[in-house]
């Protein structure tokens, strides 16, 4: 009994170390946006390409601010986006990013700042497609601060290749929500599901042990 125990201890550690280890990692490449542009401590520019992440549609790109532009530094390092974008009549633009991900359950995560005091003008829409995983839609009003949005989605068999974008949504006036520490993470099994997978693993081992010693005899 004490060896079963024993093993079933040993097996769970493992199981929880390999379950935890993939959720630390973040499958969206720059979700920072910090990528040397060449700013200055408080500069801005409008980019098409910014890192992995690309200008589609017809605004004018994708904006990048460093420091304190436009009422808060960056929530994460020192850049962070903005989609109702410098240049042009229709402003808001939009940028997606490729990824893949292998068959498992993720939790979709970012960082959202409001502009101005008006929120028909401080909206972000973002997707995670083929699907839609996720397809959502967020705004608010200045003086709420940093706010984390999160969703869940799962990928099935044989993984994926998927599109993630964000866009800017309301009116085109160069004010719009900012975006920040965009994050794809994968989530852990619960705790009791894979303390299950290590007893099974412990008593698949016994059962072995138990058939060669009955052989044996």
């Amino acid at each position: 009994m004490k060896k079963m125990l024993k093993t079933l201890a040993v097996a769970s550690v493992a199981v929880l170390a390999l379950s935890a280890t993939p959720a630390s990692a973040n499958f969206v490449q720059d979700g920072s946006f910090e990528v040397d542009l060449g700013l200055g401590a408080t500069g801005w520019d409008v980019y098409q390409n910014v890192g992995a992440w690309a200008a589609v549609g017809t605004g004018p790109g994708i904006e990048i601010q460093r420091g304190d532009v436009g009422g808060t530094t960056a929530k994460d390092g020192f850049q962070k986006v903005e989609l109702d974008s410098h240049g042009g009549t229709n402003t808001n633009s939009r940028m997606e990013q490729l990824i893949h991900l292998d068959q498992g359950s993720y939790e979709f995560s970012f960082q959202y700042f409001a502009r101005t005091s008006d929120a028909g003008t401080n909206g972000i829409g973002y997707s995670i497609v083929p699907g839609p995983l996720v397809d959502g839609s967020h705004t608010g009003t200045n003086g709420q601060g940093w706010q984390l949005i999160t969703e869940l989605f799962s990928v099935g068999a044989g993984g994926a290749d998927l599109t993630l974008a964000f866009w800017a949504e309301g009116t085109d006036n160069t004010l719009g929500g900012y975006i920040d520490d965009v994050r794809i993470s994968a989530v852990p099994l619960p705790t009791s599901v894979v303390m299950f997978g290590a007893a099974l693993v412990g008593l698949g081992w016994l059962g072995r042990r138990r058939r060669k010693a009955t052989l044996a005899s």
